[in-house]
């Protein structure tokens, strides 16, 4: 039998072994171990203060939502989680949300929580899964340059551009098995995400006491550690004589939609623990409507740079220009599959693979 590790009296619940001379790290924690690391490590998330869709319980997203079976045409009204299909011959269901339901309710929100570990692994990742019923639109900022000098900037609201029913963002804490502590954050943006290890996380986190402090981005949900505008997808196009630059938004910002990841959470999934799996976590269709797509014409985004960029940068560029700039914008921003998002256990941070930029 290898040796336990002593460790402080805290994690004293935690059956954590050195490695084997295979470098194997077995790991035999109890399900109370689990809670108090997650108690420990738990982020608090705060959302911005104008975003009007909140976080939600799956309970909460069921229950404004219809079961729709493609293949007889019906659909069960509010569906219960234990009728959640769980074949996948094909894809058969997908869930149609009311209107009602695109808020959601904070107040039943919580943070859904899988213990990520298999044999060989020197630590294990606690992964924070947090459910929106809906994703709303992008917000483009964008300058207007001539000769590389901004001559006016705008933001633009993207609506429908961005939008689609459920929307699932993930926090994972890494916590090294010998030591019990923090290794490494990674905080998921869309469909990549952001890493941090080391020293990195203290300059890039603050805390509430061990607890790191994250932000949901306005309408979009994805997680940064800091406050503010989170700029991704920059570019830019042209300068000289005339262009523009553009990003998309994240804004983000404290506010009293505070979700304590601590205490406010259910632990869904550890393969070594025997768990109840509740039924949505095996349920293998979209979150959403299928069949769907969102496009603008190339004319239509150019309007959209021409008013945002303002009429002493415009007037540089034919109409002509303006349109082969938004042709140059548009593949960034549109996505022809805008199908409900799919389920967690069909991402790769679900199977501890995580995306970053």
């Amino acid at each position: 039998m290898l040796p336990r590790i002593s460790l402080p009296s805290r994690f004293a619940s935690l059956n954590m072994w050195l490695p084997s001379k295979e470098c194997h790290y077995e790991i035999e924690p109890s399900a109370s171990a689990w809670h108090r690391l997650i108690g420990l490590y738990g982020p608090v998330l705060y959302l911005h203060p104008k975003d009007p869709y909140l976080n939600t319980s799956i309970e909460d997203f069921l229950q404004h939502s219809k079961l729709f079976n493609k293949k007889t045409g019906k659909e069960i009204d509010s569906p219960a989680l234990d009728s959640l299909p769980q074949s996948r011959d094909d894809d058969q269901y997908f869930l149609r949300l009311k209107s009602e339901g695109k808020r959601g309710d904070f107040g039943s929100a919580k943070a859904y929580v899988r213990a990520f570990w298999q044999s060989g692994m020197p630590h294990t990742d606690i992964q924070f899964w947090i459910f929106s019923a809906y994703n709303g639109p992008g917000t483009l900022h964008v300058n207007g340059l001539v000769l590389d000098s901004i001559v006016n900037r705008g933001d633009v609201n993207l609506e429908p551009l961005g939008e689609h029913v459920g929307d699932w963002e993930t926090c994972m804490i890494r916590v090294d098995n010998t030591t019990s502590k923090v290794i490494a954050i990674w905080l998921s943006q869309h469909s990549k995400g952001q890493f941090f290890t080391g020293d990195q996380i203290d300059r890039a986190f603050t805390f509430e006491g061990s607890q790191p402090v994250i932000y949901s981005s306005l309408n979009g949900h994805a997680l940064f550690s800091r406050e503010g505008s989170n700029p991704s997808e920059y570019r830019k196009i042209g300068g000289i004589p005339v262009g523009v630059d553009f990003f998309i938004r994240n804004d983000t910002s404290k506010s009293n939609l505070r979700l304590d990841c601590a205490k406010r959470y259910e632990l869904v999934s550890a393969d070594w623990l025997a768990l109840p799996t509740p039924k949505w976590v095996t349920y293998p269709f979209r979150w959403g409507p299928e069949g769907t797509s969102l496009s603008l014409k190339p004319s239509a985004v150019a309007d959209i740079v021409k008013a945002a960029a303002g009429a002493s940068f415009a007037k540089f560029l034919p109409v002509s220009a303006l349109t082969i700039l938004a042709g140059e914008i548009l593949p960034h921003f549109v996505k022809r599959d805008v199908n409900g998002a799919a389920a967690p256990i069909a991402h790769g941070s679900w199977k501890g693979t995580y995306p970053a930029y």
